[in-house]
């Protein structure tokens, strides 16, 4: 995924400034930056706060007089060391960092207006893995109703409690819709205008988590 952002924005200094429609408050260059930093950052084990607002804050001070092209090339320079780490770590660790980066690969096309591979990516099952993960906790946690969820490529997973689901609540969709939607790139009437089966109302508030925070605007992709 570093090599597919990075043929396609290097050298392409006019798209730095671009607003992210998916993350309103950051550039294509501050998105950039927190790939980048990320990546210093886990191999540098700087993990307290990971994920926090304040850690991607961080970040985004830290590489602020970094062009384009340079946060490329930080990225890249320790995307081996970072795969190394993940090979020694938990499989829910390396699996949520793909996401991360498939997330933000997609906000980024976004912003330059060029959709990249919605379908059949085989990324997807491992970004996909890591979010049917968590939402099976925070399903199971608050004791929201189960819901079966069917993609092409995942095919069809129970999340939370089959025995909390008096009446049935399904969804199907698209790996690129359940990528975007449960990865927290949806408001919430987009989430409950989706396909569903029973009522999606029970399970609204487990897309809105620590992990996951749906904006308060629609995104239309």
């Amino acid at each position: 995924m570093q090599q597919r952002v990075d043929a396609l924005i290097r050298g392409r200094t006019d798209l730095g400034d671009l607003t992210v429609p998916a993350c309103p408050e950051w550039s294509v260059r501050q998105t950039v930056s927190h790939l980048a930093g990320s990546a210093e950052d886990l191999i540098s084990l700087n993990l307290d706060g990971a994920g926090t607002d304040e850690w991607t804050r961080a970040q985004l001070t830290r590489l602020a007089d970094c062009s384009l092209d340079e946060l490329l090339a930080i990225w890249a320079e320790n995307t081996g060391a970072v795969a190394d780490l993940f090979e020694q770590s938990p499989k829910i660790f390396g699996a949520q960092a793909v996401f991360d980066v498939l997330t933000h690969e997609h906000d980024i096309r976004g912003a330059i207006g060029e959709p990249g591979l919605r379908a059949e990516d085989p990324v997807f099952v491992v970004a996909a893995g890591f979010l049917m993960t968590m939402f099976d906790r925070f399903i199971r946690r608050t004791e929201r109703p189960a819901l079966r969820l069917t993609t092409p490529t995942v095919g069809t997973v129970q999340l939370g409690d089959p025995t909390m689901a008096p009446a049935r609540i399904t969804l199907n969709l698209s790996d690129f819709e359940a990528l975007r939607t449960f990865g927290g790139r949806r408001s919430n009437g987009q989430i409950l205008a989706l396909p569903w089966r029973g009522d999606a109302a029970n399970l609204l508030p487990v897309f809105s988590t620590a992990i996951i925070r749906p904006p308060t605007n629609d995104l239309l992709e």
